[in-house]
């Protein structure tokens, strides 16, 4: 019989449990997951998908836990991948600590968080492990536990991060295999030699609709745009972060979405039919700490490095660290 890639997502809310649903009906890979806040409900039901692009059904995970340890103990250990869909909170707990009992020798780890410089816990961690890191471009809600409704595009863009010269073909022909899984499924793969212009890509509305949103207290992105004092400060965040990245990566950005500048950025919000309510806010009035560290603070630290004035993603960082430890008091 032949043997199935095993992979274990850490991580089971709505980017975790979509991207684990599509996974699992390929034939090359067995997919479990680590729940948290959700686990009973997904242990119990499933999750229940309502998605414009893939169809509306159930997805029964072959393994549901609460614990990467308590995977392990069941499954065996050395996973193939560990695709990694915690949130990025590096204040609060280290990602990379947390699938410790689940990397062997020839574990694969996959990011699939949001943020600037979360490589670099995990490099630290595993030396001499593959470590790749991926971009989502999809628009994906857990609207309950268990819930989750999708829209009509999915894409993922990966990149090995500093392999070694003498590994790096074989890494890549890992990542592939893992990433044609994904294809065969309906989700769009990038494979790219670089994949930072990407993710700073994402950021540009990551790092600027996020903090605005929890500053005014519930918006929505759209509402956001409409509203010309707000607009403005989008767009000037949005044009640090151009600056910046542009900077640190000594490339362009590729373009995805149409988004090449901060007009086209708030352009495209507008273009959205459905309202977009971020996840740092979701986080901040649900009292949940919000990943200010990898959304606004790293930037600023390589802001720093690279002699880039960042006066609003300054002001963006104190204003949402004092409203986080106002209600975490």
């Amino acid at each position: 019989m032949e043997l199935k890639a095993r992979v274990l997502i850490v991580g089971g809310g709505a980017i975790g449990g979509l991207f684990a649903w599509r996974l699992s009906l390929s034939r090359d890979v067995t997919v479990s997951i680590v729940c948290r806040s959700n686990y009973t409900q997904v242990k119990n039901t499933g999750y229940l998908i309502t998605s414009a692009q893939f169809g509306s059904g159930v997805y029964r995970p072959k393994g549901v836990y609460q614990t990467v340890e308590q995977a392990v103990a069941t499954e065996g250990p050395a996973y193939d991948y560990v695709i990694v869909a915690l949130k990025a909170l590096p204040n609060i707990y280290d990602s990379s600590e947390r699938i410790a009992a689940a990397v062997g020798p020839n574990t694969m780890i996959v990011l699939f968080q949001n943020g600037i410089g979360i490589e670099e816990p995990f490099a630290k961690r595993f030396p001499n492990n593959p470590l790749a890191s991926s971009v989502s471009f999809v628009s994906v809600k857990q609207e309950c536990p268990g819930e989750l409704r999708h829209g009509g595009f999915s894409l993922l863009a990966a990149g090995l991060h500093n392999p070694p010269r003498a590994l790096a073909d074989r890494y890549q022909d890992k990542l592939q295999f893992l990433f044609t899984a994904f294809e065969t499924q309906g989700v769009s793969c990038m494979i790219e030699a670089d994949i930072q212009p990407y993710r700073w890509q994402k950021h540009i509305l990551n790092g600027s609709t996020n903090p605005v949103s929890v500053i005014c207290g519930g918006s929505s992105c759209q509402e956001m745009v409409n509203n010309s004092h707000c607009k403005w400060l989008l767009e000037e965040s949005m044009a640090e972060i151009f600056v910046l990245g542009k900077t640190v990566t000594g490339k362009s950005f590729p373009g995805v979405d149409g988004i090449v500048d901060p007009q086209s950025a708030t352009d495209y919000i507008k273009s959205i039919p459905v309202p977009v309510y971020t996840s740092m806010l979701v986080d901040s009035q649900c009292k949940r700490p919000m990943e200010r560290d990898v959304i606004l603070k790293n930037p600023i630290a390589l802001a720093e490095k690279h002699g880039v004035d960042v006066p609003h993603m300054r002001a963006l960082y104190a204003l949402t660290t004092m409203i986080e430890e106002g209600y975490t008091k």
